[in-house]
């Protein structure tokens, strides 16, 4: 079982994290956490979170045409992925964690630092995967042809077909009117210039 934990790059396409987590016909949990800390953040306007709930209600749509579907929790990431990793291995289930990198707050950037710790002590595999153009190494002169060529040609094809088994997990989820009336404040935005969404952005 690969857990696929999306996070800043809510797509299917040109995604390594996703490319590589559904191959071979593997089984997939994708999932999402609503982290109760990113929305009591003071510079966070509506639009910018109407445009993520619009986002991963299209990513669900995406994943739901390719027989998947996405799982919403709520709470700390950190915590929320201990409970599911350990739920899973009591089910004799050894996850392996696929998601992309975080460069932008020290928040991601200890959250995921702590996560990939918590795999490697129950000596589980974790997949930290390049999101957009993120570069590991320090190549600024070659950076200006690679990014053309990147934005010509993706790198990453999504499947057509994500396996994604029906499971029974005790974590509690959110479905997206639950989503949507918990943070209503935020869904009350009149005035926006795009829509969220894979889709969309195309």
């Amino acid at each position: 079982m690969n857990i696929l934990w999306f996070r800043r790059d809510l797509r299917l396409n040109d995604n390594e994290s996703v490319t590589l987590a559904t191959a071979n016909n593997a089984c997939v949990l994708p999932c999402f956490i609503i982290d109760p800390w990113f929305y009591q953040q003071p510079d966070i306007g509506r639009a910018r979170v109407r445009f993520l709930f619009e986002s991963l209600e299209n990513l669900d749509s995406n994943l739901r045409q390719r027989g998947s579907q996405l799982y919403l929790f709520e709470g700390n990431s950190v915590d929320l992925l201990q409970t599911l990793t350990r739920e899973l291995l009591q089910q004799g289930i050894r996850p392996k964690l696929f998601f992309n990198r975080d460069v932008q707050v020290e928040y991601g950037i200890e959250r995921d630092r702590t996560i990939i710790d918590f795999y490697r002590q129950l000596n589980l595999e974790c997949h930290l995967g390049l999101s957009s153009f993120l570069q590991t190494e320090d190549c600024r002169d070659s950076w200006y042809g690679e990014y053309y060529t990147y934005q010509r040609q993706p790198l990453y094809q999504a499947s057509t077909h994500i396996n994604t088994p029906q499971m029974s997990l005790n974590l509690p989820q959110l479905t997206f009117d639950e989503l949507k009336q918990k943070y209503s404040q935020f869904w009350q935005e009149d005035s926006k210039y795009f829509t969220g969404g894979e889709s969309s952005a195309k």
